[in-house]
């Protein structure tokens, strides 16, 4: 937009609003780390790369956490059918008069 003053050049003034420059982050200056630590300066954009990572990571392990729950929940449910079945045949077995080994040798089998 074009705007005049009394003198003869005109003046541009711009729509835009100010530019306001960033604050860097307060770090204490008398920030001294402990003996046991050592300290590092990486860049911002390597810190935002690591922060992506750390997200990337966070959110593998949660899918992991669920697959494994779903998968001991799997191997629950086998055990119980094969609990069934293992009940099944000895009553087979009972009824055909055919005797089953004892237990703890079928234990040492699988």
């Amino acid at each position: 937009m074009l705007t005049s003053r009394t003198g003869p050049t005109p003046e541009v003034t711009s729509s835009r609003p100010p530019t306001i420059p960033r604050t860097p982050p307060v770090v204490p200056a008398t920030f001294v780390p402990h003996p046991s630590e050592s300290s590092i300066v990486i860049s911002i954009s390597k810190f935002r790369g690591l922060c992506h990572t750390l997200q990337t990571l966070t959110a593998t392990q949660s899918v992991l956490a669920q697959q494994m729950a779903a998968i001991c929940a799997h191997q629950d449910q086998l055990i119980a059918t094969q609990t069934q079945h293992t009940v099944i045949l000895r009553q087979i077995q009972h009824h055909l008069g055919i005797l089953s080994p004892p237990e703890h040798d079928m234990l040492g089998l699988s």
